[in-house]
């Protein structure tokens, strides 16, 4: 395989990936925190599209995609500005501080784990 198809097919593997961690986070934080809630699947899923795709911009315009620990920051910050401004700004959206900021954790942590390979 050539490289330049090996990488746009281990971006688009990341995208999804990034996109299942968010989503698997957001049901388990609806479980744990009664406090997060989202009006209905749709504003979720549009909420989880966004984090994946601008992690994913951000870490190709900047170079931290390189390392683990820039892949970490990049998920951290983006999944918890989402998440912060969509809770002001959105109807129907409700996000606790804390649950913002353990969701966003554990997407960093996650990212950082991830092998370079996927990404």
């Amino acid at each position: 395989m050539s490289e330049k198809r090996e990488r746009r097919y281990a971006s688009w593997l990341g995208i999804i990936v990034r996109f299942v961690v968010a989503s698997f986070m957001m049901l388990l934080m609806q479980i744990i925190y009664p406090n997060f809630v989202f009006s209905n699947w749709m504003v979720g899923i549009a909420l989880i599209a966004a984090i994946s795709v601008v992690t994913y911009i951000i870490e190709r315009i900047t170079t931290l995609y390189r390392t683990p620990i820039g892949r970490g920051i990049i998920a951290f910050l983006v999944t918890f500005a989402i998440l912060y401004f969509a809770n002001m700004s959105v109807p129907g959206i409700k996000v606790p501080f804390v649950a913002n900021l353990i969701t966003s954790f554990v997407v960093g942590m996650f990212d950082i784990f991830l092998p370079d390979r996927v990404f």
